[in-house]
């Protein structure tokens, strides 16, 4: 049959069945074995009634005959027999009250609960039971309400029980069994004086996990939080190596915006192998990642991805990408990359493979990078994305075709001014550039002047001349450009000097 925590109906009326055995044989009234205490209305209701609570011959032997057939656990047969002694005329109360209290635990013990809770309230109205008596069947009756999902009624029952009989009648589980009817039924602010008097009542040495817990949901449902973290504290000292009750910790201490000693907690659990989901390692990693120390977040995580207790899905690669780009470790966050960036296909994906290619120099694979995230498309600022891939390719010295990338980018408002700013400065460099080279060309073209003058005058001075009149000379390699061995200037080469520093002008 069912128990209540610590309550044992049918021990409760076995001792009533010595009562009975007592009461027969010596013709006194005998109270309770089990109640811990005679108080002074049962003292002087007794002395009162000490008439009135014997047993007849004939009542008593149906009783004794009747307590022995539930000796044998023949509890239907007993019930037969106690029924005859209340058919019996002439029965007293006090007769009629014990044997209302055997018949119903017969029914109890028969699993017939509802009619074994109207017999023992009715042996309550018979008048003949002292009020200790009362306040133990009471308890009985409540915790029958209660193991038949009918806690309201339980609950009355049971503080019905403490009204009669005092507040000395409060035990740790009597306080325990009305704080789990009020959950039961929802009625966590009326129940929480039950939770926090069972509490200062139970000894600390026998606090179970069980009464830990029952603490910690009534605290939970009524949302004390200084409570709750009291109790959590508590079972994490007692019960160290338990997994659950770091949780509870840690998700406390991240509820009340400790989160640093949230992190520390985790990172303890993780520490001592306590954490094995994937989301518990996701979480810690996490941690570290929000802490500034992604390094170590995204070690933990790859390894742990490796090992296979995380899952390397989407949203892992993602995170893991992440910290690595956090932590500036480009090289290892390539690889991670490229494989989300082939995963999902998005264009802003390619884009951040394609910066860290490019924080690692490598410049052709970050200009085949940004192409295909803006070929891709659904990029969340293609402006920048465009003036990124102008900056690599001039990097590649590929500069007209860095004008067209800024070109592009400057169609985006928000990416125009880098855009222009840069198109501008490659132009005025490769302008600068063309300058040069004819200030150069013109500087040579003239040195060359001189020296062919010179060596046309002294071909002349020594007769070096040819039948038609010219000279011939030995023109240096550095003014064959721009003269023939005549020392006559090259007209070609003269006319697009003269058009290109025209042009210049």
């Amino acid at each position: 049959m069912t128990r209540f925590d610590g309550f044992d109906l049918a021990k409760f009326t076995r001792s009533a069945s010595m009562i009975v055995l007592a009461g027969v044989l010596f013709g006194t009234a005998v109270s309770d074995a089990d109640a811990q205490r005679r108080n002074r209305r049962d003292a002087e209701q007794s002395e009162e009634d000490a008439a009135e609570r014997v047993f007849s011959a004939a009542i008593g032997e149906i009783v004794l005959a009747a307590q022995e057939q539930q000796g044998l656990e023949l509890f239907a047969e007993s019930i037969e027999t106690l029924n005859r002694a209340l058919n019996t005329s002439g029965i007293n109360p006090y007769e009629r009250s014990i044997v209302l209290q055997m018949r119903g635990r017969a029914f109890y013990e028969q699993e017939q609960v509802q009619r074994a809770i109207t017999d023992w309230e009715t042996a309550i109205t018979t008048g003949a039971m002292l009020t200790s008596e009362i306040a133990n069947l009471r308890i009985n009756i409540g915790q029958l309400y209660i193991t038949e999902g009918q806690y309201d009624q339980g609950i009355n029952t049971l503080e019905a029980a403490i009204r009669d009989a005092g507040p000395d009648i409060v035990t740790a589980p009597l306080a325990r069994m009305l704080s789990q009817a009020y959950a039961q039924a929802e009625r966590y602010q009326d129940g929480l004086r039950w939770a926090e008097a069972f509490w200062e009542l139970h000894p600390y040495a026998d606090r179970s996990r069980g009464d830990y817990s029952l603490m910690l949901f009534y605290y939970q449902q009524l949302d004390m939080i200084p409570q709750q973290m009291e109790i959590v504290e508590a079972m994490v000292a007692r019960w160290p190596d338990e997994k659950r009750n770091w949780t509870s910790y840690a998700s406390l201490l991240a509820q009340t915006n400790r989160e640093t000693d949230a992190f520390e907690a985790n990172k303890i659990m993780y520490i001592n192998g306590m954490l094995t989901e994937s989301a518990e390692i996701e979480r810690v990693s996490q941690y570290y990642s929000y802490f500034e120390y992604p390094y170590r977040g995204a070690a933990i995580l790859e390894r742990e991805m490796n090992a296979g207790r995380v899952d390397r899905d989407q949203g892992n690669l993602q995170l893991l990408a992440n910290m690595w780009r956090q932590a500036r470790e480009w090289e290892r966050a390539i690889p991670v990359l490229r494989q989300l960036a082939q995963l999902t296909g998005d264009g802003d994906d390619w884009v951040k493979l394609a910066e860290a290619l490019y924080q690692e120099d490598q410049l052709s694979e970050a200009e085949t990078a940004f192409q295909e995230a803006l070929n891709r498309g659904g990029i969340n600022r293609p402006g920048d994305t465009w003036n990124l891939l102008g900056t690599v390719r001039y990097e590649l010295g590929r500069r007209q075709s860095a004008i067209a990338a800024f070109q592009e980018g400057a169609r985006f408002p928000y990416a125009r001014r880098t855009a222009n700013g840069w198109a501008t400065f490659i132009r005025a460099e490769i302008n600068g550039e063309a300058e040069r080279a004819r200030l150069r060309r013109r500087i040579a073209r003239d040195e060359c002047g001189f020296t062919i003058t010179d060596l046309v005058n002294g071909a002349r001075l020594f007769g070096d001349v040819d039948e038609e009149g010219r000279v011939n000379i030995d023109v240096p390699e550095r003014c064959q450009p721009f003269y023939n061995r005549f020392g006559e200037p090259i007209e070609e080469v003269a006319a697009n000097d003269a058009e290109a520093e025209s042009d210049n002008g």
